[in-house]
C-alpha cells in the first residue's frame, strides 16, 4: 500500500477516494476518525489519507488526483434571474434555483 493523497477534510477525501474507485484503483482512507484528536496529536498526523491497494497504481493514482487539484477554477459568473453570483461551474443558482447559461 501507498499513500497517494492527503486531505484537508474528510469529505475531500471521500470524494477524492469515490473517483479513484471509478477508475478502477481499489484504494482507503485512513484517519476517518482522527478529526477528535486534533490538539492531542499534531494536525498533520490526523489528515484524512488516502492509500492505494496496489503500488503499481500509485503513480497513476497521483496524477489523477493531480489533475483534478489542477481542474479548481475561481471564475464566478452571475445569474440571470436574481444577480447572484455562482462558481462558474454551477448549472443552476444556488440561490434561487435557476438554470444558468453556458
Amino acid at each position: 500500500m501507498q499513500r497517494v493523497h492527503t486531505a484537508a477534510s474528510l469529505i475531500d477525501a471521500q470524494l477524492a477516494a469515490d473517483l479513484l474507485t471509478s477508475l478502477g484503483i481499489p484504494n482507503h482512507i485512513f484517519n476517518v476518525n482522527a478529526a477528535g484528536a486534533i490538539g492531542e496529536v499534531p494536525f498533520i498526523n490526523a489528515q484524512p489519507e488516502i492509500w492505494v491497494a496496489d503500488d503499481a497504481q500509485a503513480a497513476r493514482a497521483r496524477e489523477i488526483l493531480a489533475g483534478v487539484a489542477d481542474t479548481h477554477c475561481d471564475d464566478e459568473r452571475n445569474c440571470p434571474h436574481c444577480k447572484e453570483p455562482n462558481p462558474a461551474h454551477f448549472l443552476t443558482c444556488w440561490h434561487c434555483g435557476s438554470a444558468l447559461p453556458d
